[in-house]
């Protein structure tokens, strides 16, 4: 080997060495910003001393609660077994023995997603077999039907499903007393997904075909302020809703037609109540904060659970709940439940046979609203009609390269870009379509793995 050649070899072999320990370095580096990590502890969270009050009938497996001997200005520390979930893009915090998810930290933003009480409080609840509710937040699963079911009451159990490098899992399980019906969910998270994904199945274990209804209740407060932001939007793909008899004095007739309605605005609502989608096109709702450009989406199939009801105190009530007495101008719950109707309407579970679904739940910044959203990605497609422009907003779950056209029949596709999206990297943008035909608009969005077609959704100045 000549001199050069072995200069040569000993370069290459240094080039090498240094690519080894750039990719070590990198790696470390992306290892510390980017934990993946499941960590079964306790969280300490402070209540007011009501334990003390609650009683059991004989006869009745249900808890009850005295609400005269609540000890309403002692609080105490309660401990909670605790699971905490946390990648690149979210932390989430669940409290599995009540099979509840109670935090759910947008790490691109770092904001909390749903409210929390300042102190953890029970109150009356005329509505379900309990006689009562524990204001806590977060997001709870409910069984057998009525308002908040009864298995926010009873004991879960929990089990560490998987805790690899692809995929962290956790099981809560409950049997409901009264129906005796049986609960699962699979809460899992991914190193670079911003959703977290439910796996639910109910089982009917008895010898009768039992009435059900099954409601998850998000108790959504997207923008990190703890409370609804002024100009929060509800966001549900259905043409009419739903007033209850009881609500009409408050939030005005039934049914009433979606597009374009005041209670799609937390400052529309003169006060609380609840209001009900009367069918969904697709299987998604959300809540925005235009406050804050940040949002929260659910994401499931709309013929297993087809129902949406939304509750809020109505726009900055004088006073809720919060342990402390601090003002606070509340949250929204919106509901998605096995059935139309909240709560009363039920369907029957015959014996041995269950029903069971996936559903998806993350958040997303920066698209000035939402018109669709899948488990990949919350997209706002809005053409003003006036102003013969549309707004595009996209903001997508994991890292995704996507090109986005807007197609208009019988003219040239107009290029928006071949864009790298990612949870913390959105994108938005107003397009200029003068005088072309705006109602033949549609925006195509192609992955390497599939085409959407989407209409726009209108507006007007």
């Amino acid at each position: 080997m000549s001199k050069n050649q072995k200069k040569l070899w000993q370069l290459k072999w240094v080039v090498s060495a240094l690519s080894i320990c750039l990719w070590i370095f990198q790696s470390g580096c992306e290892k510390a910003e980017a934990p993946f990590s499941l960590t079964d502890t306790t969280l300490s969270i402070k209540q007011v001393d009501y334990e003390g009050a609650v009683y059991y009938n004989e006869g009745d497996p249900l808890p009850h609660l005295d609400l005269e001997k609540v000890k309403w200005r002692t609080f105490v520390e309660k401990e909670h077994r605790t699971v905490i979930l946390e990648n690149k893009y979210i932390k989430l915090t669940l409290l599995p023995e009540m099979g509840r998810v109670y935090s759910l930290i947008y790490k691109s933003t770092g904001h909390e997603e749903f409210w929390r009480n300042d102190i953890v409080r029970p109150g009356g609840g005329q509505n379900n077999d309990t006689g009562w509710w524990l204001w806590i937040g977060g997001a709870e699963y409910t069984l057998p039907g009525d308002e908040h079911g009864t298995t926010w009451a009873i004991p879960w159990k929990y089990e560490i499903l998987d805790d690899s490098e692809a995929k962290k899992t956790v099981r809560m399980s409950v049997q409901e007393p009264v129906t005796r019906l049986k609960e699962t969910i699979d809460i899992s998270i991914y190193p670079d997904k911003s959703y977290y994904e439910a796996d639910i199945e109910i089982s009917n274990p008895t010898q009768d075909t039992v009435q059900y209804a099954h409601w998850i209740n998000p108790q959504w407060t997207p923008g990190g302020h703890n409370e609804l932001t002024d100009s929060t939007e509800f966001i549900i793909p259905t043409d009419r809703i739903l007033i209850e008899e009881r609500w009409q004095k408050n939030l005005g007739p039934s049914p009433q037609q979606w597009a374009g309605n005041p209670l799609r605005f937390i400052s529309g609502w003169k006060n609380r109540g609840d209001l009900m989608a009367d069918g969904l096109r697709e299987g998604f709702y959300s809540a925005y904060s235009h406050d804050e450009e940040e949002g929260m989406v659910r994401v499931f199939n709309k013929e297993k659970t087809p129902g949406v009801d939304i509750w809020t105190y109505g726009y900055c009530p004088k006073r809720i709940l919060m342990g402390s007495g601090a003002p606070n101008k509340g949250y929204a719950e919106m509901w998605g439940g096995t059935s139309k109707l909240y709560p009363d309407e039920r369907h029957p579970l015959p014996p041995g046979e269950s029903i069971g679904w996936t559903e998806w739940m993350y958040p997303y910044q920066k698209t000035k609203g939402l018109t669709y959203a899948d488990k990949k990605m919350a997209v706002n497609f809005k053409v003003n009609v006036d102003k013969e422009s549309a707004i595009i907003g996209l903001c997508s779950s994991s890292r995704l390269e996507v090109r986005c056209e807007v197609d208009i029949e019988g003219a040239k596709p107009i290029l928006i870009g071949d864009l790298k999206l990612s949870p913390d990297k959105a994108f938005c943008s107003a397009v200029d379509l003068s005088g072309l035909p705006l109602d033949k608009a549609t925006l195509v969005l192609t992955t390497p793995k599939a085409k959407k077609i989407l209409h726009p959704q209108w507006s007007k100045e």
